[in-house]
């Protein structure tokens, strides 16, 4: 992906409004990356594509809120976060007219930040 194809992409994700309009946003971006793992034809996950065409010089380092917390760091903010596919989970549906309960997988979003998101946590000296 060009710097510029990057910059692009960057403001579709902050622009969203909603959850399901980031869900929309994420279903486009998963066929495209499909498409390139099949050119490719490398072992790829969709979220790594993802990941690749979120990194530039400023945005290199991905991780979720608490991982950035262990790692002494905070959430600038105002920060709008990257979004990537969840690790599977499993639900259940009962059908109303039958009382079977039917197992299904499903992903949410999950909501990454970039290193140039956060800022180191300031430890308070006052003691």
């Amino acid at each position: 992906m060009t710097p510029e194809q990057t910059k692009f992409l960057h403001q579709d994700i902050f622009s969203c409004e909603t959850r399901q309009d980031k869900k929309n946003l994420l279903k486009e971006m998963s066929k495209q990356a499909k498409v390139q793992i099949e050119v490719e034809q490398k072992d790829r996950r969709v979220n790594e594509v993802l990941l690749d065409w979120y990194a530039n010089e400023e945005h290199n380092e991905f991780h979720n809120f608490w991982e950035w917390k262990k790692k002494g760091f905070k959430v600038k903010k105002g920060e709008k976060a990257f979004f990537v596919w969840s690790k599977k989970r499993k639900g259940t549906d009962k059908n109303e007219e039958s009382g079977e309960e039917k197992e299904f997988n499903f992903f949410t979003l999950a909501y990454l930040f970039s290193n140039a998101q956060v800022e180191p946590i300031k430890k308070n000296t006052d003691a």
